[in-house]
């Protein structure tokens, strides 16, 4: 008996060692240049390689930076924007970096506006003065493509325009809830015939332009005159305030957006913000730089990890995967804020020989498992590594 159950024991482990080595050795062929790292919810490793090994992380980034953004701004904050009128009816409009004034938050707008007695306006002045008019984000080349839109104070609809241009030149708004605007007129005569989304600046001045045209559009269509032009400017001494708008949507609710659409300029705008809110106005890069990488090396206690700017577009970003699951450990309570696939709860990044993978998946034996997959190579491989990972564990 004791032969019998001794021989068992030994085919047991004949047949299971060379099944565990072959996953494993089948991740191993699938990665030349990247890293690997599943974690069970003890903090058991159960996967590494090359764990400790710095890599341009793309968009999966996102994740430290929300992590970040609900710790200094908080889940409840809302992005304010001001109003102020003068003697001769100009209604000003402060941003404070909103990236969530869309065309659905314009009627509200309009409303309260009409509660606070607003009738008529002479002209839409924009003021922009609580961003530093020069940022440059790392990574963006400013091109027509809506990732690279510009990052500022004011902007609407994620600095984006959605169009459709007919055979014969017309343009339509594709949008139900956004009215045709001079800017889009202008930027839809470079667009091809059919449906486009078009980024709106192409220099720092459009953007704001375009809120003070689409505010003009719904104040007409509220029964409000408006019988200027809209121009950026600065608020005057004894100017009126008139109402801050707070957005109807949370931190949370905008995360949410921002890691489902993996949306660069609300990361971005969001970077920022937390620098301006430690460090004063204007927002700058180089502030934002110091808070986030506080945040990263205090709070968090990461040591190696460079950010230079908060959507992962950056190439010079970098993380190990040790790192990252540090970040996962205490983004755990807001891992609902991510994307399920497959049954995961992930995050992935994409650039140019860069694909990368992070998260959670649930194992029948080790409950919640983090897994960071980041790859600086050709080959894509990273949902496969995420099965294999899945199955296996």
């Amino acid at each position: 008996m004791l032969q019998k159950l001794a021989l068992i024991t030994l085919c047991y482990f004949v047949f299971l060692a060379p099944a565990r080595a072959d996953w494993q050795q089948q991740i191993q062929n699938l990665v030349t240049r990247g890293a690997v790292l599943a974690v069970d919810e003890k903090g058991n490793v159960l996967y590494s390689l090359n764990a400790s090994t710095p890599l341009v992380p793309a968009s999966t980034l996102k994740v430290p930076t929300a992590l970040a953004a609900l710790k200094i701004l908080g889940p409840q904050f809302r992005f304010p924007t001001e109003f102020f009128t003068d003697a001769q009816n100009n209604l000003y409009i402060k941003g404070y970096g909103d990236p969530f004034l869309i065309s659905e938050e314009f009627p509200k707008i309009v409303a309260q506006l009409q509660g606070k007695g607003l009738k008529q306006v002479a002209n839409i002045i924009l003021d922009t003065s609580y961003f530093d008019p020069n940022i440059q984000i790392d990574g963006l080349v400013g091109s027509l493509n809506p990732y690279d839109a510009y990052n500022g104070a004011l902007l609407a609809n994620f600095n984006t325009i959605n169009i459709i241009k007919g055979r014969d030149g017309q343009v339509q708004s594709a949008e139900a809830q956004t009215p045709i605007t001079e800017i889009t007129r202008t930027l839809a005569a470079r667009a091809p015939v059919g449906k486009s989304r078009i980024n709106v600046a192409t220099h720092r001045k459009e953007a704001p332009l375009y809120v003070g045209y689409l505010l003009s559009e719904f104040l007409q269509q509220a029964g409000v005159a408006v019988q200027g032009g809209v121009q950026e400017g600065s608020i005057p001494a004894g100017s009126k305030p008139l109402l801050t708008y707070h957005n109807s949507k949370t931190l949370t609710e905008v995360l949410e957006s921002g890691l489902k659409y993996s949306q660069n300029l609300i990361m971005n705008q969001l970077f920022l913000t937390m620098g301006v809110a430690k460090k004063g106005a204007p927002a700058t890069v180089a502030k934002s730089q110091v808070v986030y990488r506080n945040f990263l090396q205090q709070d968090l206690g990461l040591k190696d990890i460079q950010v230079f700017e908060g959507s992962g577009i950056s190439r010079q970003n970098k993380v190990t995967s040790l790192e990252m699951d540090k970040i996962l450990v205490n983004f755990f309570p807001y891992m609902k804020l991510l994307p399920v696939k497959n049954g995961r709860y992930v995050k992935t990044g994409t650039l140019t020989g860069v694909s990368s993978l992070v998260g959670y998946f649930k194992s029948p034996t080790r409950g919640w498992v983090r897994f960071t997959i980041i790859l600086n190579q050709g080959a894509n491989h990273r949902d496969r590594i995420a099965g294999i990972l899945q199955d296996n564990l």
